[in-house]
């Protein structure tokens, strides 16, 4: 027998009122594909009825109109147009308000539909989560990253998902071989069946690392799109400019991921390459003020819980000063003062 949802459940859903169960059924009877437009009808209705940014227009309106009655009148005795000027300045403002409060209502109901078609997992800053997707795959997302997963569907129609950010992937086969696709957004995505693999999307380029099984690379260069079959091992970097993909082989590609056990695997990594990476994880800016000492590498393998530990391992090791304000680091060589 079919899960009877109703208008009025499905009313209480999009607002937040339902119990566990209830959501349960919801979802469940939402992923029958004949439900599907009825549930989008429902929701056109409820958002409709219910705009989820209520602004308090008429306190604002006051304000503003008394601002604006002022203004003019001040410019209205320096005027010879008279009140009728006046009186058309303030129309034309009403007007404006009502056509922008019109556009942020709907603007606001389109961010909050992403948020009903979506199941969102995100870390903040120093934060690493684990997510296990309901076809059993497993998710580890690295620190300042997000990963959406739609909530109806997902392992039935479709196993797509978005990332920004980064995140380790073990993704579960399945019995009629459907593809796991991981989109990020910058031209480029990962296409796989069942492997481990981990993906590295932010704003200064991508990477794509493969410890086990094998994946499909499909990216934009340029205009052109372009596909690269990867196996175990390999490491493509995307840059984000050109949209070129650099492929090059690691002996040991489970270090990519060594942040999951809380490790860091540096191997000639300059100290300007790791200070994006606080940015990044971390939140945390680190200026090196000597050029030369910001192409420094790095190789080792350091063990820390936060940036505190990972910074003091780095300084120690280099043999390295710092120096913490807020949120700023300034690094440097005491070696080469005077």
């Amino acid at each position: 027998m079919k899960t009877q949802v109703t208008k009025e459940l499905l009313f209480n859903y999009f607002a937040g009122r339902t119990t566990a169960f209830q959501k349960q059924l919801i979802d469940e009877w939402a992923k029958d594909t004949d439900n599907r437009e009825q549930f989008f009808m429902w929701l056109e209705i409820w958002e409709s009825q219910n705009p989820q940014y209520v602004a308090d227009v008429q306190t604002a309106l006051s304000r503003h109109q008394n601002r604006m009655a002022n203004s003019i009148e001040e410019e209205s005795s320096e005027d010879a147009d008279g009140p009728n000027e006046r009186v058309w300045g303030r129309q034309n403002w009403f007007k404006w308000v009502a056509a922008a409060s019109v556009a942020l209502l709907l603007s606001a109901g389109w961010v909050y539909r992403d948020d009903m078609l979506n199941e969102k997992y995100a870390t903040a800053y120093g934060e690493t989560r684990r997510v296990t997707l309901a076809d059993g795959s497993e998710v580890t997302l690295n620190a300042n990253s997000t990963l959406k997963v739609p909530r109806f569907g997902f392992g039935y129609n479709t196993r797509d998902v978005a990332l920004v950010g980064e995140a380790s992937f073990s993704v579960t086969h399945t019995t009629d071989d459907q593809r796991f696709v991981v989109k990020t957004g910058h031209n480029f995505e990962v296409v796989v069946l069942g492997t481990e693999f981990t993906v590295y999307n932010r704003e200064r380029g991508g990477k794509v690392v493969l410890n086990k099984g094998k994946v499909q690379l499909r990216y934009q260069e340029g205009k052109a799109p372009r596909q690269l079959m990867m196996k175990p091992g390999d490491l493509v970097t995307l840059n984000r400019r050109s949209g070129h993909a650099q492929l090059r082989q690691l002996s040991q590609p489970e270090n990519v991921s060594a942040w999951r056990e809380n490790r860091f695997v540096f191997e000639e990594t300059t100290l300007e390459e790791i200070a994006h990476l606080f940015k990044e994880n971390y939140g945390l800016i680190l200026e090196i003020a000597d050029p030369k000492l910001a192409k420094w590498t790095v190789s080792g393998s350091f063990t820390a819980r936060n940036a505190e530990e990972l910074l003091e391992s780095l300084m120690e090791g280099a043999a390295l000063t710092y120096k913490r304000t807020g949120k700023h680091i300034v690094i440097t060589n005491p070696a080469s003062n005077p």
